[in-house]
């Protein structure tokens, strides 16, 4: 198998400077210098630079895959803006944080998300298009969305053997049904559809914001530092408003409502295993269903439908001949359901007594499992 690895970074927040673009471009001979975008793409070898470093020191965000298996989203965040403690609920225990960790860079915090697949790898999929996808999810994290570090989270219980008695983090409000951006998140990291299902149980509607906290909680703030956030608003600094109702947060504390109960891990893998069960029963029983309608259906053109096998095999030629088989196959199931087993063997048997040197026929009819006795 040939191998692929994808990297791609996006300036968010500011673009990059002549001189930042030359120094990108200089780690590939195949890059063009752009204010906002970098793509990597190898078939052979590999990148010259370390990733996180190039992320770190000039991008917002950045994603990599590779055809073995490897995902992997960064994203940059300013360090007075994200609310670290409540975003690090989600890298616990310490194990998750193989997997998902925040970490410091310089002014800034840089959240990694990374799997493995063990396996080898999965469906190849090509990176261009994935990170303008999941991109939007950084804003959602710095405006106190984290649902996508949820997400993350339920991604390490298919790859760590967590004890069962380990409690998740808070259940955030909004996973059901998913954003556009985490679907594909969830299809990116490949998480199971059933535990998502699962833990989404537990989460509420995401409610409309009420505001009649932030009159008093303005009449708090400073006049200093309100005219110092007027100064940053009319400098056109990126994300200030995330940065002022975190402040006006810490002036006027959140009311959040009293969150159930926190489920264990081994309650959430028992309530995947019955969605999975659930699911795979009503699928099943749909198919069934819809067979009995077929059924019935061919109930009511079953001489017809005796003339075309006829029609068929007198064309003798490897089409006709497939879709008689086809015909044949509908037919013999059409007499298990109606208990006339018998009477479809001796039309088949007639078959083969009136076509005895068709062996392109006879070959087909064995194959399918229409045999002579």
């Amino acid at each position: 198998m040939s191998e692929y690895q994808y990297y791609e970074f996006q300036a968010l927040d500011r673009p990059l400077t002549d001189e930042e673009q030359q120094v990108v471009a200089s780690l590939s001979s195949r890059m063009d210098p752009h204010p906002r975008r970098a793509v990597f793409v190898y078939n052979y070898g590999d990148f010259r630079g370390r990733p996180a470093e190039v992320l770190a020191r000039y991008y917002d965000a950045m994603l990599y895959m590779a055809n073995w298996g490897s995902r992997r989203l960064m994203f940059r965040f300013p360090q007075a803006v994200l609310d670290l403690e409540r975003a690090r609920d989600y890298c616990q225990p310490l194990i998750i944080e193989d997997y998902m960790s925040f970490y410091p860079a310089g002014e800034h915090i840089v959240l990694d998300i990374e799997f493995h697949d063990e396996e080898g790898g999965g469906e190849w999929l090509e990176g261009e298009g994935w990170l303008d996808a999941l991109v939007g999810l950084r804003e959602d994290i710095l405006q106190g969305d984290y649902r996508a570090l949820y997400l993350a989270w339920l991604r390490t219980l298919e790859v760590e053997d967590l004890l069962d008695e380990v409690a998740e983090p808070p259940v955030p409000p909004g996973l059901r049904p998913l954003s556009p951006a985490l679907r594909r998140f969830s299809e990116f990291f490949e998480l199971d559809e059933f535990l998502v299902q699962a833990a989404a149980q537990a989460s509420g509607d995401r409610a409309t914001p009420v505001d009649s906290w932030l009159p008093p909680a303005l009449a708090q703030l400073p006049a200093r530092e309100r005219d110092d956030f007027l100064l940053r608003l009319a400098q056109g600094e990126p994300y200030l408003s995330a940065a002022l109702n975190r402040r006006l947060r810490e002036l006027v504390p959140r009311v959040d409502p009293a969150p159930g109960p926190r489920r264990t891990v081994g309650q959430l893998l028992a309530l995947a295993e019955e969605e999975r069960e659930r699911v795979h029963r009503q699928r099943a029983e749909e198919a069934a269903a819809r067979r009995l309608r077929e059924l019935e259906a061919l109930a009511q053109r079953e001489d017809e439908t005796w003339r075309e096998v006829d029609r068929l095999i007198q064309q003798a030629t490897a089409r006709s001949y497939e879709d008689a088989v086809q015909y044949l196959v509908q037919l013999r199931d059409l007499a298990h359901h109606q208990h006339k087993t018998i009477i479809f063997q001796q039309r088949l048997n007639a078959i083969y007594e009136q076509y005895p040197r068709r062996t392109a026929l006879l070959r087909r009819l064995r194959e399918a499992g229409l045999h002579q006795p």
